[in-house]
């Protein structure tokens, strides 16, 4: 018997993922999307479930590194003019967060939900039966400064501390697993546990054929505007339609924020837009990630070809793209694989949703009942989407889950 019907906003791997535990539950689930699944974020990411991260990107470090690149319009890390008093508050809000006590607690935070990470997916991979689209062949950190190789092994001590292997390797070593690497580097670190689907945009795409084949509803229709009842909401849709929702999940990404907005909740929602390239025929062999911190970009290899990308820009979901930034991290990716060849490759930009603490909102809404978040996600969605619907789906149920949802919360601005 149907414990009721839940509404999903978003069609991406969080959208999914919620609805996919829903549905386990025994709810009945609608999921509503302007564009249809997979359209976002969750179409161009590197494709990793890095539950090995724990490191929140709000620390005192970072934060110091961040000015440098700033300087360069083309570097990791850019702020597009025309966004820059935009963003301001946003800034302000992630230079108060990079303090060592509240970067203490984020790192409990994000070691507690991507501790869960990993587990949750092998859950939803085993029942959804896209177990084979994941590949297990770890990830590489390579360095080509002895300062940043230095920096990095500070991190990797944090990242043991919670349990996490780490294996320190020369550059020797590391060109044994990956021999079409260039002499540039100097050294790095091998991830064993870090694990990598073969295409996100694919996986994404599964689960949604999935869901159909159990009886979740899709709708492709644009939510305009949230009206809060004493249960739930009204959805208005631009089209003029309307749906009354005693319960809803907002996933919208970098689109939640109005929404929430809308319900009260005034959450510091930005995105952080990334860019890569996709290669088809790259004419150099890469076996797993390869991860270049100090250049702020990854190499990924896929089952659709390499992608290069990665760096963080802010200007907004209005912006037009500024590719220069795709050549820029191809004519970095060279310094380190010589044979790197572009031909065929096609270019994307996206919108990774981040909260100036580096950390989710998985949450209730804190004004009005029926209502539940699971947006802002940042570089980890795919990572965490699993167990952020094992989380939202416990909340709906009202049981305690496995860890401390306190930090997530929607009321801690």
């Amino acid at each position: 018997m149907s414990k009721g019907r839940i509404y999903v906003a978003g069609a991406g791997i969080i959208g999914m993922a919620v609805a996919a535990n829903l549905l386990q539950r025994g709810f009945d689930v609608t999921i509503v999307d302007r564009e249809g699944p997979a359209a976002g974020a969750s179409r161009g990411n590197a494709g990793a479930i890095a539950w090995t991260d724990v490191a929140p990107l709000a620390s005192p470090g970072l934060w110091k590194q961040a000015m440098r690149w700033i300087a360069d319009p083309l570097g990791p890390l850019t702020v597009r003019p025309a966004y820059a008093l935009k963003i301001l508050p946003w800034m302000l809000r992630f230079m108060a967060a990079s303090n060592s006590r509240q970067m203490r607690r984020s790192t409990k935070a994000l070691a507690d939900l991507n501790g869960a990470a990993l587990p949750a997916w092998e859950r939803l991979w085993r029942v959804s039966g896209t177990h084979n689209q994941v590949r297990r062949d770890g990830c590489l950190e390579v360095f080509d400064t002895e300062a940043s190789l230095t920096k990095a092994q500070a991190g990797w001590q944090e990242q043991r501390a919670f349990g996490i292997e780490i294996e320190q390797l020369d550059a020797g070593a590391i060109r044994d697993l990956e021999p079409d690497l260039s002499d540039r580097v100097i050294g790095g670190g091998f991830v064993p546990g870090w694990m990598q689907v073969d295409d996100p945009m694919l996986l994404c795409l599964s689960l949604a054929d999935w869901l159909r084949s159990q009886g979740v509803e899709f709708a492709v229709a644009e939510i305009g505007r949230l009206k809060p009842t004493d249960r739930g909401c009204v959805l208005l849709f631009k089209s003029g339609e309307q749906i009354a929702a005693e319960r809803l999940v907002i996933a919208c990404g970098a689109w939640s924020k109005s929404l929430a907005g809308q319900l009260g909740d005034s959450i510091p929602l930005d995105t952080e837009r990334g860019y890569n390239i996709t290669i088809p025929s790259p004419g150099v062999t890469v076996k797993r990630m390869i991860m270049l911190p100090g250049h702020g970009f990854v190499v990924s290899p896929l089952s659709t070809g390499l992608r290069v990308g990665g760096a963080v820009e802010f200007g907004g979901l209005k912006l037009s793209p500024n590719w220069k930034r795709v050549d820029a991290m191809v004519t970095k990716a060279r310094l380190f694989y010589p044979g790197l060849k572009t031909d065929g490759g096609e270019r994307w930009m996206g919108y990774r949703p981040s909260i100036p603490d580096s950390l989710p909102v998985i949450s209730p809404a804190s004004k009005h009942e029926g209502v539940f978040y699971a947006f802002g996600h940042a570089h980890h969605g795919l990572t965490e989407a699993a167990v952020t619907g094992e989380l939202i789906a416990d909340m709906i149920e009202g049981k305690t889950s496995v860890i401390d949802v306190k930090p997530f919360a929607a009321d801690r601005f």
